[in-house]
């Protein structure tokens, strides 16, 4: 029985929260990407699935913070976050639908 590293769980949470924020913003010609990220690690994942849930507590003009918090598979918080996602506008050339159908996809089939 091995523990989930930290630096996973921080990669799934900080790619949930980019990916809503940039799906949010890519129809106004925006893109998203990830500014900060601190961490609450409270207790270890050592098996099972895990749940990661992100509410957004501010969906500003250039910046969206959100709330997160993962579960293990008996349903115990493991790890709480906070996450900034900076906003700005998309470089010219960047095809926005392309990367939003993708976003949309990956969340459906369960990826990140």
């Amino acid at each position: 029985m091995g523990i989930m590293h930290g630096g996973v769980i921080a990669s799934v949470i900080e790619s949930l929260c980019s990916m809503a924020t940039g799906v949010a913003v890519f129809p106004e010609n925006r893109i998203a990407m990830g500014q900060s990220i601190t961490i609450n690690f409270l207790r270890p994942i050592t098996g099972g699935a895990i749940d990661v849930r992100a509410v957004a507590e501010h969906s500003g003009r250039m910046t969206w913070v959100w709330r997160a918090t993962v579960t293990d598979s008996e349903n115990k918080i493991c790890a709480v976050a906070h996450m900034t996602v900076a906003v700005r506008e998309a470089p010219e050339g960047v095809d926005l639908e392309a990367l939003a159908r993708s976003a949309v996809e990956k969340t459906a089939d369960g990826q990140s």
